[in-house]
């Protein structure tokens, strides 16, 4: 047994080799999982954005797919890859240098054109959903760039490979309206596996998603002609300076989203001490804003198990809660919150718990705690709307109106940088004003 083991030992894996594999099953996997269930899917690879693996599954599917279509270039492929499988006679350096050159340049002008869409594409989804976003923090294309990347390599992949049977059965027939339609076949489900990639990674509903895809063909053929406008006045010296800045911002984005992997994986190493619950709490957040909530339902609930006494996770908690609409239990954790610290999180847990009573419809509650907060914080724009619709509800009206008016005149006397982060509530206390 020893002399079998010494004889066969470089044919065992190391464990390196065995992450590698784990890894790649996992991609799989997550590929495979957008055929049936591209929801869960889209929110894990926001989480990884396994970038070099997407790219490689969609210019792979798009070749094995677009290779049994009538287009030149795969019907001459076709021809040499059958002749070199089956007819070994006459096959010299000619013929390997001529079947090199087809797939070099077959493979090459599907990859251009992946690469070609996902870089003016993608950036473009992202800056216009932010156009549309009013929830304060705006939506950062250095952020959000190499997740959505990842999804719309994987949701290309996806299409691709779902529409092959179809294909395989249909390539025979001849005709250039055939060709065309083989090759648009794979974009409804494309274009939906973005809008649901779209809402995973930037937060956004679905109906924000999809106008904000279809914005983004419409504008798509005006910047390539504005591009090739520019490109066509613009001096060599000059476009070359361009590439090279461009290349360094990509580079910056791709560096940040890797030190954002590792210290994931340093945090989830450090979560295997028992009695540390502050790194199972930060893990939590991680997840809460990528939104993971099982994930982050879990590893917050491991932090209150190892410290009764860990509020923040309770409060995360809380707020997961009232997001999934679980009321009990989000009142459940908020008042564990006001028990062990009745001010927490600069009193804001006291607006927490007035949000949920008023989404579960109890506006006496609701009412309670939003006065409560605004005694400890009277100038919070949010508190002070959420304050003035309660009123209303409460059948209070002409305080609401005023409530409403002390919004806009916080909310227009702030400073910029608050300005920035409060102008939501100050168009929504305009738009209550206006349905008046």
């Amino acid at each position: 047994m020893k002399d079998w083991w010494i004889r066969y030992r470089p044919l065992s894996l190391s464990p390196f080799a065995l992450s590698c594999i784990f890894k790649m099953l996992t991609r799989l996997k997550l590929l495979a999982q957008l055929l049936y269930d591209p929801v869960h899917s889209m929110a894990e690879i926001r989480s990884r954005a396994p970038f070099i693996f997407a790219i490689s599954a969609a210019t792979l599917a798009s070749l094995i797919y677009n290779l049994i279509g009538p287009n030149s270039y795969a019907i001459a492929l076709r021809q040499d890859l059958r002749y070199l499988l089956f007819f070994q006679d006459g096959i010299d350096e000619s013929f390997f240098a001529r079947l090199i050159y087809e797939a070099v340049v077959y493979a090459g002008s599907h990859l251009v054109i992946i690469i070609f869409l996902a870089g003016i594409f993608v950036p473009l989804c992202i800056w216009i959903a932010g156009l549309f976003d009013r929830r304060g923090a705006p939506i950062n294309i250095r952020k959000d760039y190499r997740p959505m990347l990842s999804c719309f390599f994987y949701a290309w992949a996806a299409a691709h490979l779902l529409m092959f049977l179809p294909a395989l059965l249909l390539f025979k027939r001849d005709g250039e309206w055939f060709e065309y339609g083989l090759s648009l076949a794979p974009m409804p489900y494309f274009l939906l596996l973005l809008v649901i990639g779209l809402r995973a990674v930037l937060r956004i509903s679905a109906g924000l998603a999809a106008v904000t895809i279809l914005l983004s063909l419409i504008f798509i053929p005006l910047l390539l002609f504005g591009t090739v406008t520019l490109l066509s006045f613009m001096s060599p010296f000059l476009l070359i300076i361009l590439i090279i800045l461009l290349r360094g911002y990509f580079s910056q984005v791709m560096a940040e989203h890797r030190a954002k992997i590792a210290f994931k994986q340093n945090l989830e190493a450090a979560t295997l001490n028992p009695a540390d619950a502050s790194a199972h709490y930060n893990l939590g957040l991680i997840y809460q804003k990528r939104g993971q909530y099982q994930e982050a339902i879990e590893s917050f609930k491991r932090a209150v198990e190892i410290d009764v006494y860990e509020t923040d996770a309770h409060y995360q908690l809380g707020r997961i809660a009232l997001e999934q609409g679980r009321y009990s239990d989000a009142i459940s954790h908020f008042d564990t919150v006001v028990r062990q610290d009745m001010d927490h999180s600069q009193s804001e847990v006291w607006r927490e718990i007035g949000c949920t009573y008023f989404a579960a419809g109890q506006y006496t509650d609701a009412l309670e705690a939003f006065e409560r907060f605004l005694a400890r914080r009277p100038s919070d724009a949010e508190g002070m709307y959420r304050h003035g619709l309660t009123l209303y509800k409460l059948g209070r009206s002409d305080e609401a109106a005023s409530q409403m008016r002390a919004v806009i005149e916080t909310v227009r006397t702030a400073p910029a940088y608050k300005y920035r982060l409060d102008r939501r509530w100050m168009i929504e206390a305009q738009s209550f004003l206006r349905s008046q």
